[in-house]
């Protein structure tokens, strides 16, 4: 690892923990909301892999709660990140993979349907797994813990949809955006990604 790669590094981790002053509330889920860090971590997470990746998601989550602290419920909250994007840089990887198994189909598929593939692929993934995690161990589990009292299991039965929606669209605007960097950061600083096909 160069410099350069050391100092881009340092600028994600950077970019990630400013980004979370972005906050977009969620209608759907009391208390929750959109950040966009998870952009710059997840092009961390394609362009160096997951050692890289989960160093500069820890190092975010330290900023975060540092610099924009919501209380003991952050403690757990927060981690939850290093779950959710080697989860998504998982999928990415392996989609990518399968749709170059093919050398003839992987000329024939556009920039924008392998972009198409991958958003949809985390999705699925990320809508699919993380609200199970969310509800069994985050709400009934570890907030408890924490907080010092039992969250209703029909209140957290309530939120359910609300944690489906969340990760869902959460897949939906970092993947496209991060794959999209990752691919131009790759092309024009002449950088060998680790799990991003180019």
């Amino acid at each position: 690892m160069n410099t350069r790669s050391i100092a881009l590094i340092a600028n994600f981790a950077a970019l990630a923990i400013v980004l979370n002053a972005i906050r977009i509330p969620t209608f759907y889920w009391p208390g929750f909301y959109y950040t966009l860090y998870e952009i710059p971590v997840l092009v961390v997470f394609l362009i160096y892999g997951f050692k890289i990746g989960i160093l500069v998601e820890a190092i975010h989550i330290a900023g975060q709660e540092i610099f924009f602290p919501v209380g003991p419920g952050g403690l757990v909250v927060y981690p939850m990140g290093l779950i959710v994007m080697p989860l998504m840089a998982l999928t990415i990887f392996l989609v990518q993979k399968f749709l170059t198994k093919n050398p003839q189909t992987d000329r024939q598929k556009s920039e924008r349907k392998k972009t198409i593939y991958v958003t949809g692929a985390a999705a699925v993934v990320r809508g699919g797994f993380m609200p199970i995690l969310d509800s069994l161990v985050l709400y009934s589990f570890l907030l408890p813990i924490v907080l010092g009292r039992s969250i209703p299991a029909a209140y957290v039965a309530g939120l359910v949809p609300g944690f489906i929606i969340y990760n869902v669209t959460s897949a939906l605007y970092a993947v496209p955006i991060a794959y999209f960097i990752a691919r131009q950061a790759c092309k024009h600083l002449k950088l060998e990604p680790r799990l991003l096909k180019i």
